[in-house]
């Protein structure tokens, strides 16, 4: 299953869904917690995408410690450290493994072809090569997809109508990732038909990256 994440509220809610459908029979079955590992490229463990989850199990009556336990990994902005994560989760022997970000699924996968993986947060999971096609992804990987690339020219639309005094806008995105570069050359030919600038920021490794080109 392949969602389209829509909203906030829906970051917080599809997540657990699709978890849920993928670990409801192994929790049922298991006679100690199943292990579900986390990689997200966040700077704390408490990122919105795993709390959504959390939220969305402990509502079907998945206690945590009970039921279900987390081996969270957040590599702070640090692209290169989601290799050795997953391959940690993988010799913890994890049930499942919940990712978010492109990266971050790309080092599950690479990691490991048995243990299922869902991720969220990815804008275009095809052009990534994470999955085949959105119906049918293939292999031991699902998700929910943002659909960043096709969204980026209408969110420029809304910000211009809701600050219509705006002439340039600063995108920043990560410089390996391939629907953010599409992202960008969706908003450079949007912009010029709402008279603004639109001006690209690739950046490696997250805040250190942009603090540097900024000093």
């Amino acid at each position: 299953m392949i969602g389209h994440g829509r909203s906030r509220l829906g970051w917080l809610q599809l997540p657990a869904a699709v978890a849920v459908l993928v670990i409801a029979a192994g929790v049922t079955a298991a006679e100690s917690p199943y292990r579900i590992g986390v990689i997200t490229e966040a700077w704390a463990g408490n990122h919105p995408a795993l709390e959504g989850l959390k939220e969305g199990l402990r509502e079907r009556g998945l206690i945590e410690g009970r039921h279900i336990a987390f081996d969270v990994h957040f590599t702070r902005g640090i692209s290169d450290a989601t290799a050795g994560a997953a391959a940690a989760l993988v010799k913890a022997g994890a049930n499942l493994i919940f990712t978010s970000g492109e990266g971050a699924v790309l080092a599950a996968r690479n990691a490991t072809q048995n243990i299922p993986i869902v991720f969220t947060l990815v804008g275009d999971p095809v052009a990534a090569r994470i999955v085949k096609t959105l119906a049918r992804p293939g292999g031991n990987v699902t998700g929910v997809t943002s659909l960043v690339p096709e969204l980026a020219a209408k969110r420029l639309e809304i910000l211009k109508t809701l600050a219509p005094e705006i002439r340039r806008v600063w995108f920043v995105y990560y410089e390996g990732g391939v629907a953010d570069a599409t992202a960008l050359g969706n908003l450079l030919n949007t912009a010029p038909k709402l008279g603004v600038e639109v001006v690209g920021k690739a950046v490696n490794e997250a805040m250190r990256d942009i603090e540097a080109r900024n000093s």
